[in-house]
């Protein structure tokens, strides 16, 4: 008949009554065992021997039974019960190897085969650089597997009892349940109490003094009003006079004025009949007389003279 060894299932309900009050434990127990199949199971349990086998669906319903009512019913209660049990079977069996988790774990798999009677076990373990990987299922079996993952979970904490016993180093557990097997991961990482996690930290290397940069002064409100002040004179000036105006004679002025940009050319020297050339005060009757010789004479009968002509000296009489 496939069950789970009897001794070891009893060890489990000590475990639960040493956690909680017994007038609690005691109603939990009465109305679970209505619900097992095995009749007076538990006072099978309290006489058990080492060959005695309960049946696995009645270890199944008594264990989880009081996992849920004396516990969460995550199954965390039971892994702390089942640790302390698979810590004196690794004690008594002498299966620790310090130092050396992964090797410690390793020789649990035979105490958890020896739990289940005529169940296929399966037990798989691969270590990791930081840890390791383990698989454990009954096939055909989830419930079952359940109950196992619970188990293995407790026998990996018992190995770290002794095995990782004054080491700097935890372990962190994490569990997946796949149907009839179940994944179970650990990690190797450092301790996490605040001294330890202070002592580990990386130290910063101290900040070298450094100079804050001076920052520009502002520039002051004068040399900007002085730079108004210019752009407004320079806006407010007049424009250049052109230097042809400054310079240039009054008759000059009155001739560019009429639109002639300049006195006309002088005609060259005509040559008369008979080869002669005239003289120069001859003037061709073709071209008229220069208007800038003739002076103005005004209806006084005097003579105006030109802003062109010099005053006379004195010296000249």
């Amino acid at each position: 008949m496939p069950g789970v060894r009897s001794r070891f299932v009893r060890d489990l309900v000590e475990g639960f009554e040493r956690g909680a009050r017994p007038e609690s434990v005691v109603e939990v127990m009465r109305r679970i065992e209505s619900r097992l199949t095995t009749p007076n199971a538990l006072a099978g349990l309290r006489a058990a021997s080492h060959a005695d086998v309960l049946e696995t669906a009645d270890a199944e319903e008594l264990l989880f039974g009081l996992d849920s009512a004396l516990g969460d019913g995550s199954g965390q209660l039971l892994e702390s019960v089942a640790t302390d049990a698979l810590a004196r079977i690794l004690l008594q069996g002498n299966l620790s190897i310090p130092g050396d988790l992964v090797a410690t774990v390793a020789r649990m798999r035979a105490p958890l085969e020896h739990l289940f009677v005529a169940l296929p076990v399966g037990f798989d373990l691969s270590k990791k650089r930081d840890g390791f990987v383990l698989f454990v299922g009954v096939g055909g079996r989830p419930r079952t597997a359940r109950l196992l993952r619970h188990l293995a979970v407790g026998s990996v904490r018992a190995a770290q009892r002794f095995a990782r016993e004054g080491m700097s180093e935890t372990v962190t557990l994490t569990c997946e349940a796949l149907g009839e097997r179940a994944r179970i991961e650990a990690r190797f990482g450092p301790a996490t109490t605040p001294g330890a996690l202070a002592a580990l930290a990386p130290k910063k290397p101290p900040r070298k003094p450094t100079r804050r940069p001076s920052s520009p002064h502002l520039p002051t409100t004068k040399p900007t009003l002085e730079a108004v002040d210019r752009i407004i004179t320079r806006a407010t000036m007049p424009p250049p006079v052109d230097p042809n105006e400054i310079v240039a004679p009054r008759s000059r002025r009155a001739a560019m004025d009429h639109g002639v940009s300049g006195p006309p050319p002088v005609p060259a020297p005509s040559v008369q009949a008979g080869g002669q050339r005239a003289g120069p005060n001859h003037v061709a009757s073709s071209v008229p007389p220069r208007s800038d010789t003739l002076r103005s004479m005004p209806e006084s009968g005097f003579a105006c003279r030109g802003d062109d002509e010099e005053e006379p000296s004195e010296s000249s009489g």
